[in-house]
């Protein structure tokens, strides 16, 4: 059962001697939670308060389910913009951030768990690995600028507006002449403080202190009534559990969204947990992951919270207050519950434009242009995948941004797979070992033989290519009697790569050439068997050395040409 509830084998284990640690990594990770709970709530299209309901779902389930030993669970911006995309087409605009709009987040974090959970029965932690390292970097920069962009106009007292980030950038400077002067005292005084606690005193909880400040503001001046928007009324107490009631008409546009839920969250929450892991000695088991995320999703979707992942930041906080176990996570849902129960009504007069600062805060860390000059200077190819997809998510929404990027990484994968190497060999005249001809000088080759190597995969991508890559070094003068193709990297293939076999061992027995094949894989061997390269080949076509085929080759006349 450990295996499944790793919870089993680590409680029974737990040591006292850890407790004050854990404890108080659990009370570092509140001071960060609540405030970001709050602001990540705004940002997903839901009231404030279920950015608690939220965050105490989490953390509750997460320890159960999950491998990590200093992962911090709860809402993200990423995640949180994920869900305000998907959920904005079926609730309207002017839904967000009102109680209409939660079932539909409680529906997509539940269908989001499910997925998770499904993927992880059927043991697809490789999910993690899709997206190139180039694409996610791009996505994560647009995100973030993406995510400041709107939040802007809470800064500036304006309504914002809908659409594209881009479109949401225009219209926003358009607002700036109807900003309110207050609002913009207030949003960017807090965001300055943020700014200034950020490099002055990172270790402090200053989403916390600047929270405390504005509310202390908004009492002593009057703010509300000089026209800064505040979060208004925030229950006292416990939430409802229920399945959320949408439409069923809706659930196949949710699961798609969840599936965007799942490539943005699922990859943070792996990254931050094998930083952890590789830092402390241990593993992680990612399909296990899946189904710890599954649970925390679903759980935060039956208190009518939103999608949730782990969080690298807040791991991090854990993991300097010294956190040893996934205790500190079940004593933060306990100082989640307390503020659910005796202090959430204090965040009433909690001005909009402070939150957003507190989102805005939250993601400067990630405008960084390390990625950028990268990619620039080292791959044309991974910086123009990069950049597409960060354009992706700024010109064309969330959605069609993470379409556009899964797109981007097939292309990249098609297009790497479809170049693989095809080399001519050269032996070294001591040792009698084939080597590559570019790689050191003084080799032997011989005319009546062409000796190549390919350094990787023959299948349907990179076929054709393979084809051509041999007609062009075997159709020149002096013409060899013989074609040796060492096939030792070749661990992948399929019927397109047995065909394009039998293609050319036509093709070069037209010319008078003989191909064979040297060091071949056992289950290569047996599929081309089958495909009928064996029969194109004939008796001198497998070897189990290249030595041996040449030999072979250059006692066996050639085959006469075909006119």
């Amino acid at each position: 059962m450990t295996r499944f509830l790793p919870i089993l084998g680590w409680l029974p284990r737990y040591e006292r001697r850890w407790l004050p640690a854990d404890a108080l990594a659990g009370l570092s990770v509140w001071a960060l939670l609540v405030p970001q709970s709050l602001a990540y709530a705004t940002l997903a299209g839901v009231p404030v308060q279920y950015g608690l309901y939220t965050a105490f779902a989490a953390l509750l389930m997460y320890p159960i389910f999950g491998t990590s030993r200093q992962l911090a669970e709860g809402p993200s911006a990423a995640v949180c913009a994920v869900v305000a995309a998907t959920i904005t087409p079926l609730v309207g605009a002017a839904a967000l951030g009102t109680s209409a709009a939660a079932p539909y987040a409680a529906a997509l974090a539940l269908a989001t768990g499910v997925v998770y959970v499904v993927l992880g029965l059927l043991k697809m932690g490789w999910v993690s690995t899709f997206l190139s390292r180039a694409v996610m970097a791009g996505f994560i920069l647009g995100f973030a600028l993406g995510i400041i962009i709107n939040q802007v106009h809470s800064l500036l007292g304006t309504p914002g507006g809908d659409g594209s980030y881009l479109e949401q950038l225009w219209k926003t400077i358009g607002q700036i002449p109807d900003a309110d002067l207050t609002t913009v005292a207030v949003g960017c005084g807090s965001l300055a403080l943020l700014l200034g606690l950020r490099y002055m005193a990172p270790k402090m909880p200053r989403a916390l202190i600047v929270m405390a400040l504005a509310i202390a503001a908004v009492d002593v001046f009057s703010l509300a009534d000089h026209g800064v928007a505040v979060t208004g009324d925030v229950p006292t107490g416990l939430f409802t559990v229920g399945i959320p009631d949408v439409p069923s008409s809706d659930i196949g546009k949710l699961l798609l969204g969840a599936l965007a839920v799942i490539f943005v969250g699922y990859s943070e929450s792996l990254a931050a947990a094998r930083a952890m892991a590789t830092k402390h000695g241990y593993e992680i088991d990612p399909n296990q992951e899946l189904i710890a995320q599954g649970a925390a999703c679903g759980a935060a979707g039956l208190v009518g919270g939103f999608a949730v992942d782990g969080s690298l930041s807040k791991s991090s906080v854990a993991d300097a207050a010294g956190q040893q176990t996934q205790m500190a996570s079940l004593i933060n849902a306990v100082f989640i519950l307390l503020t659910l129960l005796f202090l959430a009504s204090i965040f009433e007069n909690l001005p909009s434009a402070t939150l957003g600062a507190v989102v805005i805060d939250a993601l400067v860390g990630l405008l960084t242009l390390r990625g950028l000059r990268r990619y620039l200077n080292t791959s044309r190819a991974d910086f123009v995948f990069f950049a597409g997809a960060m354009l992706g998510i700024l010109a064309f929404g969330i959605i069609a941004g993470i379409l556009i990027g899964v797109a981007l990484s097939l292309l990249l994968l098609i297009a790497r797979s479809s170049r693989t190497s095809v080399r001519p060999l050269g032996r070294e005249p001591v040792s009698g070992v084939f080597h590559d001809l570019d790689d050191q000088p003084g080799l032997v080759t011989d005319p009546a033989v062409l000796v190549l190597r390919i350094d990787g995969p023959l299948f349907f991508a990179d076929a054709d290519h393979f084809r051509s890559r041999v007609h062009e070094l075997a159709f020149r003068e002096p013409q060899p009697s013989g074609v040796v193709v060492d096939a030792e990297s070749v661990f992948l293939t399929d019927t397109d790569g047995a065909d394009i076999l039998v293609q050319v061992a036509g093709e070069l027995r037209a010319r008078g050439i003989t191909l064979a094949l040297a060091r071949v894989h056992p289950v290569c061997l047996d599929l081309w068997r089958r495909a009928g390269v064996l029969d194109a080949l004939g008796e001198h076509g497998i070897h189990e050395t290249i030595e041996g085929a040449v030999a072979t080759l250059s006692a066996v006349p050639p085959p006469a040409e075909v006119t």
